[in-house]
């Protein structure tokens, strides 16, 4: 399968307490971030394989996922 998605580092201050979730699997996104085009917009990811759990089984069973569906904490 071929992955269209790169890392991402996060620009945050030292005294930032905010996390991020990947969109696909749920878990803390504590450092790089996996960004990949999930047919509706960005989606940001744990990892590449994410993406590959997200196109193989997420898309088809349940369609595209909002792009408006960041998941921060």
């Amino acid at each position: 399968m071929t992955r269209k998605g790169h890392w991402v580092e996060p620009t945050r201050t030292w005294n930032d307490t905010s996390v991020n979730y990947c969109a696909v699997c749920g878990r803390l996104i504590p450092r790089r971030t996996w960004v990949f085009d999930g047919g509706a917009g960005a989606l940001d990811a744990c990892s590449p394989d994410c993406e590959d759990l997200y196109e193989s089984y997420l898309k088809p069973t349940y369609g595209a996922k909002a792009n408006d569906a960041h998941h921060k904490g």
